[in-house]
């Protein structure tokens, strides 16, 4: 087994077709046919077989897929790596996200280090939170900042938590509900809402508040991935969000926005990075984690400070 043969079959899979993943590869069907041939002969099992869409990989070849993705994203990975070193440079980050919540914390700490090395390039690429695990896992993401599921955590990766956070009942002190009473949940399913579309966890989690007490789930009139967005649709007009105090805490101190008493329960979550068991991050990688690390530290030593003066 070779990367040559490795590249041949993840094409042909990823075609489901011969004569595309020849034409892709620029190779003849019978030069990619044999190096197949070849790799099967070399792991004693078949990978592929034909059917009437063309070829489907066996359960072996599946198997075969998910691995052969990973070791060919970390040698082009590696070999990025050694010519940037040649060149001078430093290398590239991907990193994937999905934790709004998260606020400034991930860009100070990729600007911070490409500011600090110059030559290091990022690529942060906003995507559900299953779709950043199958990315992370095939080794095209070097760690990701994520909220974290409810679901127990999936085997292989470590999930190191940054932030926790609570969602709350938010709006403008204009609204017409904040008026000293206390917001029945059977009110909230005629309010106008804003919400995140992202993460999909939260948006099912504020849903089930709703049904578990058999009213129906209020359909958001806006949904958005942007926090400006989202700020700017809650100051500026008569609507409720749910959504993390942490990131609207200069809103909330200013008095642009208030926490509504309401009968919908606030929920706690966790936020923070993602990265593959026993992988060694590029070296920019490494330095992005550990910047998040000490930020998140700062963070928290601020937080006891400000406790002690109140006390």
């Amino acid at each position: 087994m070779d990367l040559r043969q490795l590249r041949h079959f993840v094409a042909v899979v990823r075609h489901g077709n011969m004569l595309r993943a020849s034409q892709a590869l620029h190779v003849t069907q019978p030069a990619l046919s044999k190096s197949i041939k070849s790799l099967e002969a070399s792991v004693g099992v078949t990978l592929l077989k034909r059917s009437p869409r063309g070829v489907d990989p066996t359960p072996y070849g599946r198997q075969l897929f998910d691995h052969a993705k990973l070791i060919l994203n970390k040698t082009r990975q590696a070999e990025e790596e050694l010519q940037a070193a040649v060149d001078g440079q430093k290398g590239h980050v991907a990193i994937g996200f999905g934790a709004a919540i998260a606020g400034s914390l991930l860009p100070q700490s990729v600007l911070s280090v490409i500011g600090a090395q110059p030559g290091v390039t990022a690529s942060i690429l906003s995507k559900p939170f299953d779709e950043i695990l199958v990315l992370l896992r095939e080794g095209e993401l070097d760690f990701a900042f994520v909220v974290f599921p409810p679901e127990p955590q999936q085997p292989g990766l470590v999930y190191e938590p940054l932030i926790v956070d609570v969602f709350q009942t938010l709006c403008r002190p204009a609204h017409p509900y904040h008026d000293g009473a206390r917001v029945s949940l059977d009110r909230l399913t005629a309010a106008d809402w804003v919400l995140f579309d992202r993460p999909s966890i939260m948006q099912a989690r504020f849903s089930s508040l709703f049904v578990d007490a058999d009213l129906p789930a209020p359909q958001p009139t806006l949904t958005t991935t942007s926090v400006f967005i989202l700020k700017w649709a809650v100051r500026e007009a008569d609507f409720l969000t749910y959504a993390p105090t942490g990131l609207f805490l200069d809103d909330l101190e200013a008095g642009r926005l208030v926490a509504l008493p309401t009968d919908l329960e606030p929920v706690r979550i966790k936020a923070g990075i993602v990265y593959r068991e026993d992988d060694i991050l590029p070296a920019a990688a490494d330095a992005m984690v550990r910047d998040l690390r000490r930020r998140r530290t700062e963070a928290l030593e601020a937080l006891a400070g400000h406790a002690g003066r109140d006390r």
